[in-house]
């Protein structure tokens, strides 16, 4: 008997997605001692049923309404239409038609594991937890509420939790290709690659055209090739069989923005910008869009008329607008007239930027009257053939007020090698970490080296880090660019240029610093951002930048060993 799609997530990169709806592995019919004695109705469900597994839910939905208009109570057609509700997305209605229909029957694993899977798309995880585990102990074979209830335990960040519930589940049904797919996206960021391939590679032998799957399994050869490479290997055929991938997951699904993004990375990393940055384009279909559009006309690169100008919008991260506001300069020298729209708070920082007009509010521009065409900031490198070797790299592109340089070099002093460090991208919550996340101790070494200071550039909620480190003394904290929404970095940057040296993890600050020109360390994982590109220890982006590389996930002391090391040199 067909399936139902399951009510899991299956991950393309870090963004998960729902994959349909999973009542129990068969529809079928639980004929009840009342359906028994009723054939017209009992042959009503099984030609519901009939048209439900063809996926002809209006027939279905036809059947299920005669069986309710003979018998109101029945709680099998109640059931089925709630499923037909969960399926079409009507989860409130879903529950409400489970809940009645167990009011006319005794409850059943099948209709508590439906009720869980739509209490939790309707955003109660732990009542959707509490009818999964009724599920569970009415029926403990059921794999369906496993894999569901696994799914719970992944949003609740209980990933090793999950992973039992995955594993009940695919140990009932070995073919549940939901719970293949679910479990294998669960295991790659546990740095469990292989089984993670073994759990795709099964998906993909029960049904090949699944896109996702591709795209996913082409994730983790890119992981395992970044791992190799960064423990020292120049290249990795990983990386041609996660190209194949997510080709292949393109040409079964063109439309899956996902796969092309994830390529785009790819092909960006290992610079080829051209092809990388046609399929960044692909950005704006994938998650929450990066940037606010315009009504006016986007702009494709084609001459402009005469009198209009060009308007960039800043996109993403402060970091990303730091590294790619060099474009509207470069599109200003080519005899555009550019219009950098970003936040109000950064347009101080960019206004150094040359022969380009910074502005933060898009109902002022069009008020001046003039025609315009608008482009995504880092749509720019596309539209201009951008490769390595072309990138405008030339540094300083931003500048520090010299007021706020000399102001802060009498704060500052100059008695020893100062070293801003940053450490985290500077979350809000403290609770919340990444990959790029170093923990301050591992900065311990650096602090011991005799005639150091250490000048915190952090920002955010692991400031508070500073007074759990035995080296609490040696980081010198400063009252710099205190208000989040006013004046972004203008002291920052003043401060940066009265530092020796730069060293953080890859946030906006280092970018600052190399937008500035100033010597800067970046410390990367090994599993990085496309921008970093594979295995270099400088980068294109900024001549007085140095990359330092994790050679294993979370192993950071080496790293700042390593840094520690290249400090003492220039101390020398």
């Amino acid at each position: 008997m067909a399936q139902f799609g399951a009510l899991q997530k299956a991950y393309i990169g870090k963004a998960a997605h729902r994959l349909g709806f999973r009542p129990d592995p068969c529809l079928q019919a639980h004929m009840t001692d009342q359906t028994a004695g009723h054939q017209t109705i009992a042959q009503l469900l099984q030609q519901g049923l009939y048209h439900h597994r063809r996926g002809e839910i209006q027939l279905a939905m036809d059947r299920y309404a005669d069986v309710l208009a003979r018998d109101p109570k029945s709680a099998e057609a109640l059931y089925y239409v709630a499923v037909i509700a969960c399926q079409e997305g009507q989860f409130q209605q879903g529950v409400d038609l489970v809940r009645r229909a167990m009011t006319f029957a005794k409850p059943e694993a099948r209709m508590l594991n439906v009720l869980g899977q739509a209490l939790d798309r309707l955003g109660q995880p732990l009542e959707a937890m509490k009818a999964l585990d009724q599920a569970i102990a009415l029926d403990p074979n059921l794999a369906a509420a496993h894999g569901n209830r696994a799914n719970i335990l992944v949003d609740a960040g209980m990933p090793l939790e999950a992973l039992k519930s995955f594993d009940k589940a695919l140990a009932l049904a070995p073919d549940s290709i939901p719970d293949l797919i679910n479990r294998g996206a669960l295991l790659a960021p546990l740095g469990r690659y292989q089984d993670a391939l073994r759990d795709y590679d099964r998906a993909l032998a029960l049904e090949p055209a699944l896109p996702e799957v591709h795209a996913n399994r082409a994730n983790v050869l890119k992981d395992l090739a970044m791992m190799e490479i960064g423990a020292g290997s120049t290249d990795s055929a990983h990386l041609d069989a996660a190209l194949s991938g997510y080709d292949r997951a393109i040409k079964i699904e063109p439309r899956l923005h996902e796969a092309f993004l994830a390529r785009a990375m790819l092909k960006l990393m290992r610079g080829d910008w051209v092809a990388g940055f046609e399929d960044y384009e692909h950005r704006s279909d994938v998650g929450r869009l990066g940037f606010t559009p315009l009504d006016e006309p986007r702009w494709d690169g084609t001459p402009l008329a005469a009198g209009e100008r060009l308007v960039l919008l800043a996109e993403q991260g402060l970091g990303g607008t730091i590294q790619f506001c060099r474009f509207a300069a470069v599109l200003a020298a080519q005899g555009h007239d550019v219009t950098l729209l970003v936040k109000l708070a950064m347009a101080p920082l960019m206004s150094a930027l040359p022969n380009v007009t910074i502005a933060s509010d898009a109902d002022a521009i069009r008020k001046e009257g003039r025609p315009f065409r608008w482009l995504p900031l880092m749509s720019a490198p596309h539209i201009l053939g951008t490769t390595p070797e072309t990138l405008p790299a030339a540094t300083p592109y931003l500048k520090a007020d010299p007021a706020r340089v000399a102001a802060w070099a009498g704060k500052l002093g100059d008695a020893k090698f100062k070293i801003g460090i940053n450490w985290s991208p500077g979350h809000a919550d403290h609770s919340v970490t990444s990959q790029r996340d170093i923990p301050l101790a591992a900065f311990a070494e650096l602090a011991a080296l005799p005639g150091v200071e250490l000048i915190a550039l952090q920002k955010g909620a692991a400031v508070d880090d500073i007074a759990k480190v035995a080296f609490r003394d040696k980081i010198r904290v400063i009252d710099a660019d205190t208000q989040a929404d006013a004046d972004f970095f203008l002291d920052t940057a003043a401060v940066m240029h009265n530092l020796d040296l730069v060293i953080g993890c890859d946030t906006s600050v280092v970018h600052l610093a190399g937008a500035l020109a100033r010597p800067v360390f970046t410390a990367v994982p090994v599993i990085s951002d496309w921008r970093w590109m594979l295995g270099r220890d400088d980068t294109p982006w900024y001549p007085t930048m140095r990359v330092f590389r994790q050679r294993a996930p979370g192993q950071w002391a080496p790293v700042l060993q390593q840094i520690a090391a290249a400090v003492r040199e220039r101390l020398a």
